[in-house]
């Protein structure tokens, strides 16, 4: 049907002052249980008290008075606040808050009642004594809070300082039993050192030994090795010899290993040398003269006689040097492999007188350094002990980990929120619980209540709404929203020349048949000649007389057109009409005369409105709006939720008929939101919102209860 008539309305908003307007009942209700729950508080907490307080450090880090010791430093973030907890929990410890009793009690300060035991006493004090480690710092407070401010300090104080005692013996824990065992640990090292020395003095004395160092190595290892190389050697020399001899006996020459070789010594003998001299020099005077004489020359013969005679006497001396030379090194030779064979013979000797010493002095050197290790190792156990014993002597009396910042002060001034301010917080408390819930009611609430809310969900602009209520204000404001919607109708006739108009509801009864009837009437006084048609087969109007043929019976085919007309009034006006009949059970039939009889209508009236049963719960509207053409969509609003909205639109687009228009009734004028309240006004009284309203909203509300509180009186 396009955009009959778009009226501009602000959505809803969650404004808790309307919510509380609306659910009062449910708010006061809630109001008043926290106030009935929040008086036994009020009057067992609201009383107020002294405190005081303490503040003890706690160090990441052991205090210490000479070195570091691992044992008690702390490593981790974790272990430090496990470290805090352990302690809070030694400040409430029953022995120690036993010796803080005594120290009262010592000087002449009597806390304990008499009606309760030391035992009673000390279990209601580690209920009252408060121990809390202050955020973001290493200090911890210890508290105590009471009806009365004489002693707090005292017991504050007194149980700090037993708390510090304690933590301070016991900060290294089991020193003086540690102390007696280690002392013990280390005069038992002590002999057994003594008792290793006694029995390693034998075994450097026969070792020939004074000092077992780590680089300390067996003499006889070195020994064996100098005697099995030397060895070696010998051999390899005495090898070599018997080579050397066996070679010169063989080539009778002695290898050049040797030196000279014989030959090379008959040459560079001196005797040997100035002999061939002569000779050569005879020989060649002998040639010459041999040479120019005759064979038969008496002088030839004697020359080549003398001739041979000084070479054989050459030769036989060079044999005679060579014998002799041969002789001479043979002996060198053979002495040489003498000299060898006894050096190797004695070195195999000693080899073996060695080899025969060094397991016994093996063992026992090994037994040397085994007892001085075990002598190290007991040195190095006595030293441990001992830095121990002066770390258990020196830090045992070190400040350590805990140490006081701040003692306890009096109390002079109380604390506390008191009776009166507790009760305003519960007030308060009780108030915002109020509001709380009626917020939440209308979150939670799935309901139509304004028409943006309306066009949101079916994407179609309204053509008219219409205010909840039914004082006078609220009826004039209506009259003029029912003239409205009639001027909608009439412009919307005026374009597209169609006076036929049906209306339907999501599912609630009843909320069609009003807007029909009040634009009807309207459209009446407007000069207008209308017919209200009830095709309402899920309910039919009691507007209508049920005894007269109506529309089901023209369908049925019981009467005409012109029987079924009859005459309705509404607001004091005359307007024409057509009740649904007395065909109740039937339904709508015959959808071709429901045409006929309305186009027949349609030229004797301005304008038809008929009234279609709810769209959810009745399939005849389905048909109806399928064979019209074109609906007007009522929606219920406070009546009407979300999701059957949306089911309402899905209908409709399933059965896509010509136009569809929205019509919003039963809005709430407080949920209307934005203006509507001084647009409500101004229709009313014809003036401005500002000068009409003289008195803000909070205290017009406080006059008009005073007002009716006065009328009642009164009565």
């Amino acid at each position: 049907m396009g955009r009959m008539y778009t009226s501009e309305l602000p959505g809803r908003g969650i404004k808790p002052i309307l919510s509380l307007r609306k659910h009062y009942q449910i708010s006061s209700l809630i109001w008043l249980l926290v106030v009935i729950a929040g008086l036994p508080v009020v009057w067992l907490k609201g009383q107020s008290y002294y405190a005081t307080e303490s503040v003890f450090q706690v160090a990441p880090n052991y205090m210490k008075t000479l070195s570091t010791d691992k044992e008690v430093e702390l490593q981790s973030n974790s272990q430090y606040r496990e470290f805090v907890n352990q302690l809070s929990s030694t400040v409430k410890r029953y022995d120690v808050l036993q010796r803080a009793l005594k120290k009262l009690r010592d000087a002449k300060i009597d806390i304990q009642p008499r009606t309760l035991s030391e035992r009673k006493y000390i279990e209601q004090l580690q209920k009252q004594i408060m121990v809390r480690a202050v955020p973001d710092t290493y200090m911890v407070r210890i508290a105590l809070e009471g009806p009365k401010k004489e002693t707090l300090a005292e017991i504050v104080n007194a149980v700090t300082t037993a708390f510090l005692e304690t933590t301070k013996s016991e900060q290294i824990y089991g020193s003086v039993e540690r102390l007696e065992m280690l002392q013990a640990n280390a005069e038992q090292l002590e002999s057994e050192i003594v008792l290793l020395e006694a029995q390693r003095v034998p075994l450097s004395e026969l070792l020939g030994l004074t000092t077992f160092g780590d680089n300390a190595v067996n003499p006889y290892d070195s020994m064996l090795f100098q005697a099995r190389e030397k060895f070696t050697t010998a051999s390899i020399e005495r090898s070599q010899a018997e080579a050397t001899l066996q070679a010169f006996l063989k080539q009778r020459e002695t290898p050049t290993s040797v030196g000279r070789s014989l030959l090379e010594m008959r040459l560079q003998d001196f005797g040997l040398q100035t002999l061939r001299n002569e000779v050569v020099k005879r020989s060649e005077e002998l040639a010459r003269t041999a040479t120019g004489l005759e064979d038969k020359h008496p002088a030839k013969r004697p020359a080549l006689a003398e001739y041979e005679s000084i070479n054989k006497q050459l030769k036989a001396k060079e044999s005679e040097f060579d014998k002799a030379a041969f002789e001479n090194v043979k002996t060198r030779l053979v002495a040489s492999v003498g000299q060898t064979q006894q050096v190797e013979a004695e070195i195999k000797l000693r080899l073996k007188e060695i080899e025969g010493q060094s397991s016994t002095y093996a063992r026992n050197f090994q037994k040397a350094m085994r007892l001085t290790s075990d002598i190290r190792k007991r040195e190095q156990e006595q030293k441990e002990v001992r830095d121990r014993l002066n770390f258990l002597q020196n830090e045992s009396g070190a400040i350590g980990f805990v140490r006081l910042v701040t003692p306890a002060l009096p109390a002079e001034m109380p604390m506390g929120i008191g009776k009166t301010k507790l009760l305003l917080i519960v007030l308060l408390l009780a108030s915002v619980l109020a509001l709380v819930a009626a917020v939440a009611l209308d979150l939670v609430d799935r309901r139509i209540y304004t028409v943006n809310e309306a066009e949101k969900l079916t994407g179609i602009p309204a053509a008219g709404w219409q205010l909840a209520g039914g004082d006078r204000p609220s009826q004039i404001f209506a009259k003029e929203q029912t003239r409205r919607f009639a001027s909608a109708l009439i412009r919307n006739k005026t374009r597209s020349e169609k006076n036929v108009f049906s209306f339907t509801s999501v599912k609630t009864v009843g909320a069609a048949t009003t807007v029909i009837l009040d634009t009807a009437a309207a459209l009446k006084q407007l000069g207008n000649l209308v017919l209200v048609v009830d095709a309402n087969s899920f309910s039919p109007s009691a507007t209508f007389n049920a005894g007269l043929p109506g529309l089901s019976d023209f369908l049925a085919g019981e009467t005409t057109v012109d029987n079924i007309l009859q005459a309705i009034r509404h607001q004091d006006l005359e307007l024409g009409g057509v009740g649904f009949g007395t065909q109740l059970g039937t339904g709508v039939q015959r959808l071709d005369l429901l045409k006929h009889a309305v186009n027949t209508w349609a030229q004797q009236y301005d304008f038809v409105l008929i009234d279609l049963p709810p769209l959810l719960l009745s399939a005849d509207a389905e048909l109806l709006i399928d064979a019209l053409g074109q609906v007007f969509m009522v929606l219920e609003a406070q009546s009407v939720s979300k999701g059957e909205v949306t089911r309402a639109k899905r209908v409709l687009e399933k059965i896509d008929p010509e136009a569809v228009g929205l019509f919003v009734n039963n809005i709430p004028m407080f949920q209307g939101g934005g203006y509507m309240r001084e647009l409500m006004v101004e229709t009313l009284t014809k003036a401005k919102f500002s000068d009409f309203m003289s008195l803000s909203g909070l205290r017009l509300q406080i006059e008009l209860l005073y007002t009716q509180w006065v009328q009642r009186r009164n009565k």
